[in-house]
């Protein structure tokens, strides 16, 4: 690629590898709220702390496909971020880095970078952390068709959540709980209580997009209830 394309490339550069990795961008209808530090890793253009200049040359690494230097980079924004003493960051970019190799489609690889994400995070305290990590794995084997790993995951995640404050983390867990229910047990009912927790949550984050959608599920699940009653 020559270099004098690079710059052209770079101010939409980050929403493509964003879109490639895999990270939620979520509809809060109701005015801004802050927003949780390890919320993303996604880094301004010409970030100036070091950090984050790591962050944004292992994007553009994987942008032209050169993983193993985004690797590299990955890991030295990890230490940069250590001795700003940002952990939540730090330990954020071990799910990043899961992600990367989920996108080359090396499960281990990915499944291993996700456990030192979980391990990072209990490690510092960080329950919702630990347990989106635990979500990404989880996702890891339901898209993969294997629902009984993916159901052990997301179950360890709620244990870690469910007696929280209302957080996007911890809707997401209800929602796939649903989905386990729902498409693995085929047990409707069961299915019906978590997609409703799940609605619930995304009600009191007033997050549109996330309530809409589990009522058009629950309209769905408890009309074929209904049919199957007759």
């Amino acid at each position: 690629m020559d270099s004098f394309l690079k710059p052209a490339l770079k101010y939409f550069l980050i929403i493509v590898v964003t879109l490639a990795m895999g990270f939620a961008v979520w509809l809060l209808p109701h005015g801004k709220k802050q927003r949780d530090e390890s919320a993303s890793i996604t880094t301004p253009i010409d970030a100036k702390d070091e950090a984050g200049r790591y962050l944004q040359q292992a994007s553009e690494d994987f942008f032209y496909h050169e993983f193993d230097h985004a690797i590299e980079n990955y890991g030295k924004a990890i230490t940069a971020y250590e001795k700003e003493n940002r952990l939540k960051k730090a330990a954020k970019i071990y799910e990043s880095l899961g992600d990367l190799y989920k996108f080359r489609t090396r499960i281990q690889e990915a499944e291993a970078q996700y456990i030192l994400a979980m391990n990072y995070h209990h490690k510092i305290k960080n329950p919702l952390g630990e347990a989106r990590a635990m979500n990404r794995v989880g996702d890891l084997f339901m898209e993969r068709g294997e629902h009984a790993p993916a159901g052990d995951w997301y179950k360890k995640g709620v244990e870690l959540v469910q007696d929280v404050p209302p957080h996007q983390i911890q809707a997401v867990l209800f929602e796939n709980m649903g989905r386990i229910y729902w498409k693995k047990e085929e047990n409707i009912p069961e299915a019906i209580l978590w997609y409703t927790r799940a609605r619930d949550t995304f009600s009191a984050l007033e997050n549109q997009m996330g309530y809409d959608h589990m009522t058009a599920v629950l309209n769905k699940l408890r009309g074929g209830q209904n049919l199957n009653t007759h």
